[in-house]
C-alpha cells in the first residue's frame, strides 16, 4: 500500500495555506488569517514531501480531525470562510492536547494540496520557532564593510528537525477513515501520545506485521542474491537473518536500511544489486518509509534447520537434535547423528534431488 505514486508526488501543488501560533504557555492559539495566494510554495512543498517517508496510520471512527478535514474538502470551494474557520478549530484542538509548560513555541500549519485529477490532500504541521541571526551586506559596500546583524525568533528554517510534527492526510474512500502518513520528531518509530490523541489515528501495520514483512523481504533478498554473497553468508544466510533480528531490541528505519543489510550480508555499497532490490521490495509491500522497533519476541525463528553437503546429502533437524559436525585433519567434515532409532531406510521416490 503506497500513500502516493511517483506521478502523484510530482503533481503535488499547494492551493491553500494558513497557520496559527501555538505552544508554550498559551492558553489558546493566536489565530491568523489565510495566506492567499499561498506564499513560498516551493519552500513549503519541499518540507511537506519529506514527510512521505513516515509511518502509515488511518483515522479511527469518529475522529474529530478527520471530520473537520472532510468539511473543508466538501465546502471550502463554495464557502470562502470555511478553510479559515475550520483551521482555527483544528489549531485550538491541537493546542488543547499540546498545552504544557515544556511545549515549544511555534505555529500550526494547515495546507490544502492538490494532485492528479485535482484530488485534495491535507498537510498538518507543527513548526517550531527558530532563534536565528541574519547578516545583511550592502550591495555596493566597501571590501571591509561592517555587516548588519538582525535577530529573528519567529522564522521557518529548512532543516527537517524544525518540523516537530507533520501529518499528510488522504481522505480517499477506499480505506476506512482515510490514510495518514505521520512523521514525528520526538518518536520516529511511532507517534507521540498527544499527537495521536489529536489526530485520533491507529497504525496500519502493527510491530509484528512490520517485523514479518521485513523478514519476508530479507529472505527474498537472500534467495535472489545468494551467489553474490561471501561463502559464509551463502551457507547460512537465513540463520544470519534471524540471529541479527533476534539479537536484541533495535530501532529500524526502512529508508536507512544499509547498516542492517551490511550486518546480515556483509559489506555492501548503496548501489549494490541486493540493496536496490531490498528498497524495491519494501515499496511493493507498502512499508517503504516506515520506522519501527524490532522486538525479538515478535520474530519467531523456524524450528527446522538444514545441512546440505557437496555430495547431495541433506540433513533436516530440530535445533535440539542437531547433529555433531567434526572437522577432519584433511579439512573435510564428518557429520555424526545420534538417534534413538531409524524411522525410514528406503529408496527415495520423491522428485527432490
Amino acid at each position: 500500500m503506497s500513500f502516493l505514486t511517483d506521478e502523484e508526488i510530482n503533481a503535488l501543488s499547494i492551493k491553500k495555506m494558513i497557520f496559527h501560533v501555538v505552544g508554550g504557555e498559551l492558553e489558546i492559539p493566536v489565530l491568523l488569517s489565510e495566506i492567499s495566494p499561498p506564499a513560498h510554495v516551493d519552500f513549503f512543498l519541499e518540507r511537506i514531501k519529506s514527510a512521505l517517508s513516515g509511518n502509515m496510520f488511518h483515522f479511527k471512527e469518529l475522529s474529530n480531525t478527520e471530520r473537520i478535514l472532510r468539511i473543508i474538502r466538501d465546502h471550502a470551494d463554495t464557502d470562502t470562510t470555511c478553510f479559515t474557520e475550520q483551521s482555527t478549530l483544528l489549531a485550538s484542538d491541537f493546542q488543547s492536547h499540546h498545552h504544557t509548560k515544556n511545549a515549544s513555541m511555534g505555529v500550526f500549519f494547515l495546507f490544502e494540496l492538490h494532485t492528479l485529477s485535482d484530488e485534495k490532500l491535507y498537510a498538518l504541521i507543527k513548526y517550531d520557532n527558530e532563534d536565528v541571526v541574519r547578516y545583511v551586506l550592502d550591495a555596493e559596500g566597501d571590501e571591509f564593510q561592517v555587516p548588519k546583524l538582525e535577530r529573528f525568533r519567529e522564522s521557518f528554517v529548512k532543516k527537517a528537525e524544525a518540523m516537530q510534527k507533520i501529518a499528510l492526510v488522504r481522505l480517499n474512500e477506499g480505506f476506512p477513515g482515510g490514510l495518514v502518513v505521520v512523521r514525528d520528531r520526538s518518536k520516529r518509530t511511532n507517534i507521540s501520545v498527544y499527537f495521536e490523541r489529536f489526530l485520533q489515528v491507529k497504525r496500519v501495520n502493527d510491530p509484528t506485521d512490520l517485523s514479518d514483512k521485513l523478514v519476508t523481504v530479507l529472505k527474498d533478498v537472500y534467495k535472489k542474491h545468494r551467489n553474490l554473497l561471501p561463502e559464509e553468508i551463502k551457507r547460512s544466510g537465513v540463520n544470519k537473518i534471524y540471529e541479527t533480528l533476534r539479537h536484541g531490541e533495535q530501532d529500524f528505519n526502512t529508508d536507512e536500511a544499509l547498516p542492517l543489510l551490511t550486518q546480515i550480508f556483509g559489506p555492501l555499497e548503496e548501489d549494490h544489486a541486493l540493496v536496490k532490490y531490498f528498497f524495491r521490495k519494501i515499496k511493493d509491500l507498502g512499508i517503504s518509509g516506515e520506522s519501527f522497533r524490532i522486538i525479538p519476541d515478535n520474530i519467531q525463528k523456524p524450528r527446522k534447520r538444514k545441512l546440505e553437503t557437496l555430495e547431495d546429502v541433506i540433513v533436516i533437524y530440530d535445533e535440539e537434535n542437531a547433529p555433531i559436525v567434526e572437522t577432519m585433519e584433511d579439512g573435510r567434515k564428518r557429520i555424526v547423528i545420534v538417534t534413538a532409532g531409524l524411522v525410514t531406510d528406503d529408496i527415495d521416490t520423491g522428485k527432490n534431488r
